[in-house]
């Protein structure tokens, strides 16, 4: 039986693949074909009766109505599910996944002679909670009975580089382009200790995408003149069998030209009247490369933000690790190998970018213990062990707890042994203490699995029969340095802020708490009240700006007593090794705790009228900013990015597609989002000049103020201030540009406080802020009278009742300025 879970899965989007480490190598498993992996794709031609691999991939093409492919990309999303017509059922994103774990499942059983009840799979670094989630669910479904652990993509492919050049001191990064997600990851190798550093990618940018602009951009529009096909749409249900061709044949082309300069692609297509007519195409590589020109560029783009996270730069990394298929086209590799156009980092090919992900996530497998789940028969021993299945020392250490039908453990004694090690090894007896535990250090040799028996000695010195009676520990060059939290997570306060309690980069598995306040009631009379507290991930200070994972609810029935707005509600985060969350919710005033479930259950993808809008509000104002950057270099630069990487024609063509693929509502929700984060940051950029000159107005006036009523200690913060204007405004950091302002009006607040104007200059402020009803002109003509009468006393009173006329939040912010 083994000690280590040691199977490892390639959950793709488009091919899959199982390998298994096995003694000290690692080997991929080939499935019925003979191929080393297995195409993500279920055929169900009648009830009862599931295809998958090639025979099912072949189907999507020829039909579309019982087959399915590339719904990784819609895992997660609750409202995702595929019909097969033949068979009268409609699957989940899951329930299809699972399908496709089950047949590798089988390859392993063939492979070993038992299936495996875990293995590691692999996630894509971007995913989500709810699509890690859904991975987990898919796992269950198909009949692992132990929890199956997750590993990000670009981590498993750094391990297997890892274990095939154990000797290596680097920096590596990974680069990860597959046929629907892309991950870029910066690793460090040092002495032995391997580690992530920095992780970037886009759980909807992959070969999908340019089959898809192939497609719509040179294929269709080319088939639509030569047959005189109408309104050749791929939103257009008449046509769904034609695109489904389509595809197909613009992923089979863009295989092919990784070898060569043109392939002529022959598609049958349904045209005009209903018969079948053969399109032609001479497609070239030149304009495969123009299509996914803007694909590629987006991808360098997240390596180069993943290197500035890290603090390092293309010429610190030492290798470039290609996974994944798209990474087999020259076009990109020339690309990536530029300095200037793209990283300049030196390429290893030395592993099949197909299975990379698959060997590395067996490596990873065979340093996880696989959870036993024995029944302790009365009458016999047992024992738990602890110790590291896989290390870097060769004398690790090995403990254990008894348990049996002993009275008392006094004489008794274990033995650990491998007979087969070089040399033998026994650590001869090793008395139990008077509550059955031991403790020993064995030898093992360097570079293999040592197997060690153990053996249980009773007080009359007789063998007794003990459970498990063997261990296996392997020595490796590398250890691993742990998962690292892929985005930041947190919470969306009522003011539509992002309050991110686990910051992106934190090692896992970890815990957090934080204390949050209610902004509203919450009485039990109202059943059907609640308190919702979106959770999020990502890294944008505004929390639309960021993706929604999940909903933290309160309700009446969790609380005994009403909730007054301001209730202290104490949240805990907690996050596994796997990256799955569970929150639980504290509301001291109750004096109880309950768990806010978060709801990965149901997150779904907008309706594609929703899409269509923000696509138009999105397109306003970028057309917006074009036509008023103002001759900003900066602007001009943020939108040629923009441009390049091709963002809004990609949301263009999924939002049209949106109302027949929910993988394409997905990615076009995906786009929108980050399209409008970045003509946030464009609008900042727009913006600063103009606050940099008020900045430094503010720090003029202040100049002059610290000269008439400044202490030392004013003029000592005055100088600080000065030194971080000047840095954010050449950084071009809008929000320290911003953070500065407000630091130079509480300052100047503080020094006008001590003038005798103050009251006067008080009353003016106000005046402006104030609406000009009845009660706020009555209040400003009595602060008037005040003024020309010299009563400072009667004048204080004026805006003190100014303040409270004032909205909640003005007013804390000017009481916060006057009690200073």
């Amino acid at each position: 039986m083994r000690d280590t879970i040691d199977f490892g899965i390639d959950l793709g989007t488009t091919n899959s693949a199982i390998a298994v480490a096995d003694d000290d190598t690692v080997t991929v498993i080939k499935n019925n074909d003979g191929w080393d992996t297995t195409p993500s794709a279920v055929w169900m031609p009648k009830p009862d009766l599931v295809h998958v691999g090639r025979r099912a991939r072949e189907r999507v093409e020829s039909d579309p109505e019982n087959a399915a492919a590339e719904f990784k990309l819609e895992m997660g999303l609750a409202d995702a599910r595929t019909s097969f017509a033949r068979a009268g059922v409609r699957l989940s994103p899951p329930q299809l996944s699972a399908e496709v774990l089950k047949s590798l499942r089988a390859d392993a059983a063939h492979h070993t002679g038992t299936p495996p009840d875990a293995a590691v799979i692999t996630v894509p670094a971007a995913f989500t909670l709810n699509q890690n989630k859904a991975t987990t669910d898919a796992a269950l479904l198909a009949g692992f009975t132990t929890a199956c652990p997750l590993v990000q993509e670009p981590t498993a492919a750094a391990f297997a580089y890892g274990f095939d050049d154990a000797d290596e001191r680097a920096y590596w990064m990974v680069f990860d382009f597959g046929g629907g997600t892309f991950d870029a990851a910066v690793v460090s190798k040092r002495d032995g200790d391997l580690r992530v550093l920095d992780h970037s990618g886009d759980p909807y940018l992959g070969g999908k995408l340019i089959d898809w602009a192939l497609v719509e951009r040179i294929l269709a529009p080319a088939a639509a003149r030569e047959l005189g096909l109408e309104e050749f749409r791929r939103d257009n249900p008449r046509w769904r069998y034609n695109f489904a061709k389509l595809k197909a044949a613009a992923e089979e082309a863009k295989i092919l030209l990784s070898r060569m300069e043109q392939t002529d692609l022959l598609v049958d297509l349904m045209g005009p009247d209903g018969g079948t007519e053969t399109f032609e195409y001479a497609l070239r590589r030149g304009e495969l490369d123009a299509t996914a020109e803007p694909f590629y560029e987006r991808a360098i783009n997240l390596c180069r933000r993943a290197l500035k996270e890290a603090a390092l730069g293309p010429a610190d990394i030492d290798r470039l690790l290609l996974v994944g298929g798209v990474t087999l086209s020259p076009g990109l590799r020339e690309r990536l190998a530029d300095p200037h156009h793209g990283l300049g980092i030196e390429l290893d090919v030395s592993l099949d970018p197909t299975t990379v992900v698959a060997r590395g996530a067996a490596v990873f497998a065979a340093t996880l213990r696989r959870p036993r789940t024995q029944t302790r028969v009365e009458g016999e021993f047992a024992v738990d062990l602890a110790y590291e299945p896989i290390v870097t020392t060769t004398r690790p250490t090995v403990a254990g707890r008894l348990s049996g039908p002993a009275t008392g453990w006094g004489g008794y004694s274990v033995t650990l042994s491998n007979p087969e090690g070089r040399p033998p090894f026994t650590t001869g007896r090793i008395p139990l203490s008077g509550t059955g535990h031991f403790i020993a250090e064995v030898d093992i040799d360097q570079g293999r699995t040592s197997r060690f028996r153990v053996e249980l000695i009773d007080d009359t010195g007789a063998p007794r029969p003990l459970t498990p009676d063997m261990l296996s520990i392997k020595h490796g060059e590398v250890e691993f340095g742990g998962v690292r939290l892929a985005h930041s997570l947190g919470i969306q306060l009522a003011d539509r802020a992002f309050a991110p309690m686990l910051r992106k980069g934190v090692t896992l598995p970890t815990s957090v708490r934080e204390v949050f306040h209610t902004a509203a009631a919450l009485r039990r009379s109202d059943a059907d009240a609640v308190i919702r507290i979106p959770v999020l991930q990502g890294e944008r200070s505004r929390g639309e700006r960021n993706r929604v994972v999940g909903q933290l609810e309160i309700r009446p029935k969790d609380v005994t007593i009403d909730l007054p707005p301001g209730t202290e509600v104490e949240v805990t985060f907690e996050v596994d090794a796997s990256s799955l969350v569970t929150v639980v919710a504290d509301v001291p005033l109750v004096q109880t705790q309950f768990e806010g479930e978060i709801n990965l259950n149901d997150v779904r993808t907008p309706d594609a009228e929703v899409l269509e809008t923000l696509l138009a509000e999105t397109e306003r104002r970028l057309d917006t900013l074009r036509s008023s950057s103002g001759g900003s270099a900066d602007v001009a630069g943020r939108l040629a990015r923009i441009e390049a990487e091709g963002t809004v024609t990609t949301a263009r063509e999924q939002v049209r597609a949106a109302r027949v693929d929910v993988g394409a509502a997905a990615t076009a929700e995906e786009r929108l989002r980050e399209l409008q984060a970045e003509l946030d940051d464009v609008e900042d950029a727009a913006l600063l000049p103009s606050l940099a000159e008020e900045l430094e107005g503010l720090l003029d006036e202040a100049d002059r103020l610290v000269d008439a009523l400044g202490d030392a200690a004013d003029r000592a913060e005055l100088a600080g201030l000065h030194g971080r204007s000047r840095e954010a405004i050449r950084a071009r950091d809008i929000a320290a540009v911003r953070a500065q302002i407000d630091r130079a009006g509480r300052l100047l607040v503080e020094l006008e406080r001590r003038s005798p104007d103050w009251p006067f200059t008080l009353f003016q402020g106000l005046r402006d802020m104030l609406e000009p009803t009845g009660r706020a002109q009555g209040l400003i003509k009595e602060g008037e009278r005040a003024i020309a009468a010299g009563d400072r006393q009667g004048l204080d009173g004026v805006n003190q009742r100014m303040i409270r006329m004032l909205p909640k939040g003005e007013q804390d912010k000017i009481i916060g300025l006057v009690r200073r």
